[in-house]
């Protein structure tokens, strides 16, 4: 292994983690990354002095021109847009993937969506990963004004989401089990007693169909907004899930750093169910179906 690999890979953890934050695609963050570990082996960095900004430099330019190439298409995607979660993230985990630094929860990496991409940067640069404004100022050639500037108007832009949330992850495994639970007894009230009464509700399916006793169950085009007409919705589909005769199993897992779902139908992963709680109830709800995105998940 060359002394410039090494350096490399003391930092991959951290590149990885801000590209997928950026832009919540697993293959395209390692693309990125790769991408950048090649440059790097390209230039001569004897005169560079501080490598690691210098590396988080490269890969969130990298980030924010793939993120500009790709707003067209991001505008004519058909339907709801869910990041690709992270299987088995668990930042209190000392097992868990060891290339993660720090990934966002699905709720976060959907809210980062409101950002334009320089704006998307600092505010993750800064309220995640905890740098300086000196610092951002080397990474973007912006002034420190400038760049509190940015700041300021991300989270304007982000209103009172701007905040982190700081999960309890046995309160939020206890709150998804209660909620399991209400689902399974086809419970109406019991399930409307732990939405939030502005609960949305998004499910990104890449035109992925099941059927079901000859009915075709599908993810919506749209959110759904409201507690009652999302919980008519999730009691009007599970129950017909469980009837699946080609076997439906579901079991609780940690992505993003949080108790999920993840459902299989004869064996092939179907279905990732998280959500994003707020004074115990559940705020947003997000259930990613896109084959494409579950491709970690086979077993």
């Amino acid at each position: 292994m060359s002394d410039k690999t090494a350096v490399f890979l003391e930092y991959k953890a951290l590149l990885f983690s801000i590209a997928y934050n950026m832009l919540g695609a697993v293959a395209d963050a390692e693309d990125i990354v790769q991408d950048t570990y090649l440059k790097w082996m390209e230039i001569e960095t004897l005169e560079i002095r501080h490598t690691k900004a210098y590396l988080v430099k490269m890969v969130t330019g990298k980030c924010i021109n793939h993120l500009n190439s790709a707003r067209l298409k991001r505008e004519e995607y058909i339907g709801v847009w869910l990041p690709e979660p992270i299987v088995n993230y668990d930042p209190g985990n000392p097992q868990a993937r060891g290339e993660l630094y720090h990934a966002l929860s699905i709720g976060l990496l959907v809210l980062l969506r409101k950002l334009n991409p320089v704006e998307r940067a600092i505010f993750l640069l800064k309220e995640v990963f905890a740098y300086d404004y000196y610092e951002l100022a080397g990474i973007f050639d912006k002034s420190e004004d400038n760049c509190r500037q940015i700041l300021k108007r991300a989270k304007d832009n982000l209103g009172k989401d701007a905040r982190r949330y700081e999960v309890d992850v046995k309160a939020h495994e206890k709150l998804l089990q209660q909620f399991l639970q209400a689902v399974t007894a086809g419970n109406m009230e019991a399930l409307i007693g732990m939405l939030k009464d502005d609960i949305v509700f998004q499910s990104e399916g890449g035109a992925t169909t099941v059927t079901t006793n000859g009915q075709r169950l599908g993810a919506g085009l749209k959110p759904v907004f409201g507690k009652e007409n999302v919980s008519r919705l999730i009691l009007s589909v599970m129950p017909k899930l469980y009837q699946l005769e080609a076997g439906f199993r579901q079991e609780i897992i940690i992505a993003n750093g949080l108790p999920s779902t993840i459902s299989y139908i004869g064996g092939v992963p179907a279905a990732l169910f998280s959500f994003e709680p707020e004074d115990g109830q559940i705020r947003n709800i997000y259930i990613q179906a896109n084959p494409e995105k579950l491709k970690q998940f086979l077993i």
